[in-house]
């Protein structure tokens, strides 16, 4: 057995092949029986050897080439400092894994989590069905996934806000929506809907006798979101923010208008003709956040029964931020832009916490 060392008995016998001594006494104590030890030649035994020193662990992985190309890209794009290499223990995965982590905990992640289930990931091939390259291409992708919809219940706070001014509800609710929605998937009364319009599409090819009953999407819309309200610009809303005593109301002002502008400062970028083709199987991005009007509603509903269907096919994500790992610039505008959303979804955390305790 190779990696073994053999290691010799003792034995009781001289070098010239006569009995020692005392094995001269135990022949004459044994009853003219010789002693075995005298007959039969020593043998040999096997010992484990030493493992000290020895790694006690092991990774095999695929990419090699593009995490370590990664990697580079990370420590001079500054992203992250050449520290938490060592702090990696010096794996290339696992200073990945340790970059990003630590990365969107200095950009707001603990309190995005609060009210969002998302999940930032960073892959080399986007096609559902895992037909594309074993993760040797020269593009990387950072990705957003919801692993469950956030919930916010606006109802209390538009009919809130309608005391101050009638179109500041739907100038509320279009600040807050907008800005979510250039980030992440938002389900509101809108998709709710376009599904009651696709179930009468449905009923009317397939009439029956029977009576087609659909969730009353219209009546669980508030009053002060019905008929032609328009949204007030922002320069109104921040005259109007002078007039407001409430001091709830007023920090729900403040912080829309900061998410607001936060979700604005920069352009999402366009996902490439080639990303767009690996996904065209795909289903929509999987809502991120549900929005209804009051627990349980008719927009709930829709929610609730458009939810089963929505993973029969692999979605796309709901953000795709592609980059180059071995160019710097480009890594840096990646994370630049993965910041921006972050912040979009800290700040919207913050304004759902809001809205929680402003209630009628």
């Amino acid at each position: 057995m190779p990696g073994l060392e053999a290691g010799e008995f003792r034995s009781c016998a001289s070098v010239e092949g006569r009995p020692s001594p005392r094995a001269r006494q135990r022949i004459d104590s044994s009853r003219g029986l010789a002693a075995t030890h005298g007959l039969i030649a020593p043998g040999s035994s096997w010992r484990i050897p030493a493992l000290d020193g020895i790694p006690l662990e092991y990774h095999l992985f695929g990419g090699v080439e593009a995490c370590a190309a990664l990697a580079k890209g990370l420590i001079r794009s500054g992203v992250v400092t050449a520290e938490a290499w060592f702090k990696a223990n010096r794996d290339p995965l696992h200073f990945v894994e340790f970059a990003l982590s630590g990365w969107l905990d200095e950009h707001g992640g603990k309190e995005a989590a609060l009210e969002f289930y998302l999940d930032v990931g960073l892959v080399s091939d986007l096609d559902p069905h895992g037909q594309g390259e074993d993760g040797e291409g020269t593009d990387l992708f950072l990705i957003v996934e919801p692993n469950s919809a956030g919930y916010v219940v606006l109802g209390p706070t538009l009919r809130s806000l309608e005391r101050i001014h009638p179109c500041l509800p739907a100038t509320f609710f279009h600040f807050f929506t907008d800005a979510l929605n250039r980030w992440i998937r938002v389900y509101d009364y809108r998709d709710a809907a376009e599904r009651v319009e696709q179930m009468r599409e449905w009923f009317e090819s397939d009439p029956s006798d029977e009576p087609i009953e659909v969730p009353d999407v219209e009546g669980a819309i508030p009053r002060c979101l019905r008929g032609k309200k328009r949204s007030l610009s922002q320069k109104t809303v921040e005259r109007l923010l002078t007039t407001i005593k409430d001091r709830k109301l007023k920090a729900l002002m403040e912080c829309v208008l900061e998410l607001r502008a936060a979700s604005v400062s920069q352009s999402r970028p366009e996902v490439p003709a080639t990303v767009r083709e690996a996904l065209m199987d795909s289903n929509p991005p999987v809502p991120a956040v549900l929005a209804v009007f009051e627990k349980h509603d008719a927009i709930e509903g829709c929610f609730d029964e458009e939810a089963q269907g929505m993973l029969e096919c692999a979605p796309e994500p709901n953000l795709i931020l592609p980059f180059q790992p071995a160019d710097a610039d480009s890594v840096a505008v990646a994370f630049r832009t993965l910041a921006v959303a972050c912040k979009v979804w800290q700040l919207a955390s913050r304004l759902i916490k809001l809205m929680t305790w402003d209630k009628e």
